[in-house]
């Protein structure tokens, strides 16, 4: 931990996020068309599209969130102290206190005296799509085991009925 308060993210950090977020993405986005295609898109019972759909919504959380992490990881000294400067106004720049860098929500945070943070460094629609998109990913995939466990009961009723 160091002890600058001016010290935004740690690079290697942001680029390994940025190395794994993009492999998820690709590999979330190869099974989720692979999938569809494999079953086809109108042919593809319920279960197969809940599976496809939740790995392509986690694909796009994936790669959204290294698309945050390299606006970070290419964001110098220079690019932290004018963003701060223009996101807390001329009239408190002199009141700039520390950076406050976040991983989850990604951000790099301009705090000064007065208690207040000021966001910079990821675009504002970056944080919300990556949580949208992982909810979404999330509910496709709790619907999908939902749906695999309905299966599995009714197939199970009907082999005990039969013997």
């Amino acid at each position: 931990m160091s002890t600058d308060p001016y010290e935004g993210h740690n690079p290697l950090a942001l680029l390994l996020l940025v190395l794994l977020g993009l492999s998820a993405a690709a590999a979330l986005a190869v099974y989720g068309f692979a999938t569809v295609a494999r079953h086809g898109v109108r042919r593809a019972g319920l279960l197969v599209q809940l599976r496809s759909f939740a790995a392509l919504a986690g694909a796009g959380a994936a790669c959204l969130y290294a698309w945050g992490a390299l606006h970070l990881l290419t964001l110098d000294e220079t690019g932290r102290d004018l963003g701060c400067k223009a996101a807390v106004g001329p009239a408190r720049v002199l009141e700039i206190d520390s950076y406050r860098p976040t991983y989850i929500p990604l951000g790099l945070g301009c705090h000064v005296k007065s208690g207040t943070t000021y966001s910079i460094g990821v675009p504002g629609y970056i944080n919300p799509a990556v949580g949208a998109l992982a909810l979404a990913a999330v509910a496709l995939g709790g619907f999908s085991l939902l749906e695999t466990e309905r299966r599995a009961t009714r197939d199970f009723k009907r082999e005990t009925r039969r013997s």
